[in-house]
């Protein structure tokens, strides 16, 4: 069974990026942040047995030298339904499962991606559930209509669920986890970490741990 996994990102060089994030703590702090955190999920991506994919916001970013260790496609325009519902459809064509991941939950570890694709061997979709009412990962094996996607509100606490109801039938769900849109949800990723680290992920904990120290000087 062939499996592709999209992870959604922006070009900090043409988009604002974490801009919720950086509402609280100020521009350069969110960036890196975002930079952090784009190495350890394409770590934990690179760990898995599945195809890899940059689904990039911008058309052109797409020759941008951070989307150059997968293969890339642009998501398309639209919000965030829209591409999210381009992306799944054009890989469903290439590949026998999809997972659409963001960047923006770190401690999203190999076991929870594997066990996502083992859930896709007896149901069509699958979530991984995020703190805040969306989720941190979409996977499923058969087509789904883009009404589906796009009568969603999007970044709200009903996200997942107005989603998952619009599906053709039930999904999964994996444990929940906390992607990372506010100062506030810094606190929940290192508790969420998986036992084993990667080096990109001891790295993000360093920066979470020291940004604390620095917010509490």
């Amino acid at each position: 069974m062939s499996t592709a996994i999209a992870i959604f990102v922006k070009t900090p060089s043409l988009s604002p990026v974490k801009t919720r994030l950086a509402a609280g703590v100020g521009g350069k702090t969110a960036h890196a942040f975002y930079l952090l955190s784009l190495k350890a999920v394409q770590a934990t991506v690179k760990d898995v047995n599945v195809t890899p994919y940059w689904a990039v916001a911008e058309e052109g970013g797409l020759n941008d030298p951070l989307w150059q260790s997968f293969s890339n496609l642009h998501t398309g325009n639209g919000n965030l339904g829209q591409r999210q519902h381009h992306i799944y459809e054009t890989l469903l064509n290439k590949h026998d499962r999809v997972l659409l991941i963001g960047a923006d939950a770190p401690q999203l570890s190999k076991e929870l991606v594997e066990q996502a694709m083992s859930a896709l061997d007896k149901n069509d979709f699958v979530f991984g559930p995020a703190r805040d009412g969306g989720y941190y990962l979409f996977g499923g094996r058969v087509s789904t209509l883009a009404e589906a996607w796009t009568d969603v509100p999007w970044s709200t606490s009903i996200t997942r669920e107005r989603l998952e109801a619009a599906l053709p039938s039930k999904p999964f769900n994996l444990p929940l986890l906390t992607d990372v849109d506010t100062e506030s949800d810094l606190q929940f990723v290192e508790a969420e970490m998986p036992g084993i680290l990667s080096e990109e992920q001891k790295h993000l904990i360093e920066w979470i741990k020291a940004h604390k120290h620095a917010t509490t000087l």
